[in-house]
């Protein structure tokens, strides 16, 4: 490793980033874990530092930490959110390794916190790291929900920048980007769908959740895959000090959690089960029209850590979830996820952090349609392993590289039909698609002084498509504008290509820079500027804007690019009255290449040529994101306002070719002029605490009829420009009150307040008494919701 070192330190002083030393000094390295005396967990984050040393090191996703002193006797300073602040003395003759343990705080009010705490880097004037946001549990679990159950994702769509798609969903939007753009992470293991109960809710169990953090710019050069940004989600390791459990009862479902210390203490298990009940009531009725339905979900986290000696661990973690819904004997629905990880960390030496990760992903639906005579079941499925390895290697204080590489296979399935009984349907097989997405990575960062600090990395990303398969050749490619019937044609099929098992297809490769650069106006200020660029190799196929459970994944192909995204942003960060205050402003403009929309009246269900039904072009979004928060006193809480627009254009595929709303830039179907969300804590007394939000936002975009005619006697309607119009604005009010005491909490919510019936669509329709006459639908999911639950721990 002193190879590494000198091409590091040589390095830096090419680039001018460092000073040569006046004279040489020892350096002793203090590293190791920060952990909860309480549970043994670690814990992410914190921050330690040394009494007259100006550097401070901060633990990482795994609770490790380095920092460099001085031989002699120091005082070392832990802190960390949640937990009292620990004062050490330690003597340094030699580099050591070893914990450091803090104790649980009570939680109070003036402690509940959320993205852009001290020491974390939303709004930490002191790190160059910038637009992230990072939700600490405990304020998830006060901030209002519907229907009482805690939701990660939820709760994100309250911080600047981040947008819910519908009341139905728990698909969500980044800065204008899609909901397939987001990669959302569970252990390191993706979730490919993160939604129960068509979307009500998430697929993160809140006992389970330990720590969530979300990248929407700048992001490390460690992550890629996605355009928009990273939903990195840690599981809870479980108690290594004693057994315990908790359990939670509700109107929609009830949850159950144990952990404890395994067996000689050498590590810590956690597991965690919730499920819905609604068909255990549905089976009471004497209905049979009501007593044959089905409609639940269930799913368990697992999580096992074994340590290995002072410096090393071995972690694994699982997750299996599952919804059902069945109407009597016409139709049923299956989906749901699973997702396995197994690492292994280790320190070697004081200098080198190490991991060695391998997970496998998998989301898999299945629909039957029964009784039309034509019965059939309709099953689809994606897949992956990922195998990475991840190393960071600490220069000196403030001063740090990673480096690594990942491999990853995808298996996807996109659709089979089978007939079920004697029904005549005849059996279908869509090509599975295969591929395979090598990556390296690299990145500095480094302090160059009290004032100024740089994050610098780049991503080597690549995937190849890979057979078996056919590819399809078509005459003038796969479509062509018929002007005389003002649509878009599929062009006949020329020839095909086969290719055969692990035969490459088509393959794409490209560099991927990463940048952050923080200047600091004061000690408690900054400006920061970030830079990044990413590439997608997988397409989400779906012409709705929330996602489904039938929404299927498209990797690219000979007619299919990679999407492309270069992200800028540059910021503010201010702190002040002893850090009672916060404050971040945000600006960002992002360029978008090779994005798809699909043409009018897309037939997109199990569509082998999906290349005949889509159009690709550019995007761009820009906007400014604004958050203020008060983190100390009575009342605490934070206000977070987006102003921003999310714009596609598609010309088209020859110059004559209109495109899409004639080849001008259009709203994407997730443009938000306008987001507003105020959260507000205040205790009531010793045991009670109220929690409100207000939402309000602009509508989103909609296609709405412009004109209409008479054919055959039938009502003909004319759709205008695309995403032209809006729905109405949207608002709601929300409010929690929770009891909490030593070992139980009761939690009483109202979801929309005053019950506004906010548009999720607008659909158009013949007015049933008049066939020549049109009427508006609108469709609300939410009026006022109540939800009680109460929760207890043994």
């Amino acid at each position: 490793m002193c190879s590494l070192g000198s091409f590091l330190r040589g390095s830096a002083v090419l680039l001018g980033i460092a000073s040569t030393p006046v004279a040489a000094q020892p350096v002793i390295r203090l590293s190791g874990y920060v952990r909860s005396s309480a549970s043994g967990e670690v814990i992410r984050y914190a921050r330690i530092s040394a009494d007259g040393q100006p550097s401070v090191a901060e633990s990482n996703q795994d609770g490790f930490f380095v920092l460099a002193l001085p031989p002699g006797s120091h005082q070392i300073r832990i802190r960390a959110v949640g937990f009292a602040p620990k004062v050490e003395q330690v003597t340094l003759t030699a580099s050591v390794i070893r914990d450091f343990l803090l104790d649980p705080r009570p939680l109070q009010l003036e402690e509940i916190t959320v993205a852009g705490r001290r020491d974390t880097s939303d709004v930490d004037p002191a790190s160059a790291e910038m637009s992230t946001a990072r939700l600490e549990m405990t304020t998830v679990r006060l901030v209002p929900v519907v229907l009482g159950e805690v939701d990660p994702i939820r709760a994100l769509t309250l911080l600047p920048g981040v947008t819910t798609i519908s009341d139905y969903s728990t698909g969500f939007s980044v800065r204008g980007g899609t909901t397939d753009q987001n990669l959302i992470l569970l252990d390191e293991s993706t979730i490919y769908n993160p939604a129960h109960v068509f979307g009500f809710f998430s697929v993160f169990n809140g006992d389970a959740i330990d720590d969530v953090k979300l990248y929407k710019g700048a992001i490390p050069a460690r992550y890629g895959g996605r355009l928009s940004s990273v939903l990195d989600v840690r599981q809870r390791e479980g108690n290594a000090k004693r057994f315990e459990g908790g359990a939670t009862i509700g109107l929609l479902a009830s949850r159950m959690s144990l952990e404890g210390p395994l067996p000689d203490r050498i590590g810590s298990y956690l597991v965690a089960a919730r499920r819905t009940y609604a068909d255990l009531f549905l089976k009471l009725s004497s209905d049979p029209d009501l007593n044959q339905n089905v409609a639940y979900f269930y799913d368990v986290n697992a999580k096992t850590n074994v340590r290995l000696g002072a410096s090393g661990a071995v972690m694994v973690s699982g997750y299996f979830g599952r919804d059902r819904f069945k109407v009597a004997e016409r139709f049923a629905a299956s989906w749901g996820n699973q997702a396995g990880t197994l690492r292994w960390n280790q320190a070697f030496g004081s200098r080198l952090f190490s991991k060695l990760t391998a997970t496998v992903s998998d989301y898999d639906y299945g629909l039957e349609f029964l009784g039309i005579g034509r019965d059939l079941s309709w099953t689809a499925r994606i897949g992956g392993y990922d195998l990475k390895l991840d190393q960071t290697y600490h220069v000196a204080n403030g001063n740090r590289i990673e480096f690594g590489g990942a491999l990853t296979r995808h298996n996807i399935r996109p659709g089979s039909i089978r007939p079920v009984g004697d029904s005549p349907v005849r059996p279908l097989d869509l090509q599975p698609r295969y591929g395979l997405a090598p990556a390296l990575h690299a990145s500095h960062e480094i302090e160059l002084g009290p004032a100024v600090s740089l994050r610098y990395g780049v991503r080597y990303a690549g995937f190849r498509r890979l057979g078996a398969g056919t590819i399809y050749r078509y005459a003038g490619g796969p479509l062509r504008y018929d002007a005389s019937l003002g649509r878009y044609q599929k062009n006949p099929v020329a020839d095909s290509t086969e290719y055969r098992p692990g035969e490459t297809i088509v393959s794409r490769f490209g560099l991927e820079p990463r940048l952050s650069l923080r200047v600091g106006l004061a000690k408690t200020a900054s400006l920061k500027a970030g830079y990044s660029r990413t590439r997608q190799f997988l397409h989400l196929v779906s012409n709705t804007n929330s996602p489904t459970p039938v929404d299927i994944w498209e990797p690219i192909g000979r007619y299919l690019e990679p999407q492309l995204s270069d992200q800028l942003a540059l910021g503010f960060a201010k702190t002040w009255d002893d850090e009672r205050y916060e404050f971040s402003a945000e600006a960002y403009y992002k360029r978008l290449a090779n994005v798809t929309d699909f043409i009018d009246g897309a037939d997109i269900a199990l569509n082998d040529r999906l290349e005949t039904e889509m159009l690709q072009g550019t995007g761009r979004s820009y906007g400014l994101e604004l958050y203020a928060r008060k983190r100390a006193g009575r009342l605490t809480g934070w206000v977070s306002y987006t102003l921003g627009r999310a714009e596609r254009r598609l010309r088209g595929i020859a110059p004559d070719d209109p495109g899409i709303n004639g080849g001008r830039y259009y709203p994407s179907p997730y443009d938000k002029t306008h987001d507003l969300s105020v959260v507000g804590f205040h205790p009531l007394s010793r045991t009670w605490t109220v929690a409100g939000t207000f939402v309000a936002a602009s509508g989103l975009p909609a296609t709405f009829p412009e004109s209409r005619y008479r054919y055959n006697g039938l009502l003909v309607v004319e759709y205008g420009p695309r995403n032209a119009a809006r729905l109405p604005t949207y608002h709601r009010l929300d409010l929690t009150f929770t009891r909490t005491t030593n070992r139980s909490q009761w939690q009483f919510g109202l979801f929309n307040l005053y019950n506004r019936f906010n548009a999720q669509s607008i659909a158009f329709q013949q007015v049933e008494n008049n066939p020549l006459a049109l009427e508006a639908v609108q469709t609300s999911i939410f009026g006022i919701v109540p939800s009680v639950s109460f929760s207890f721990a043994f």
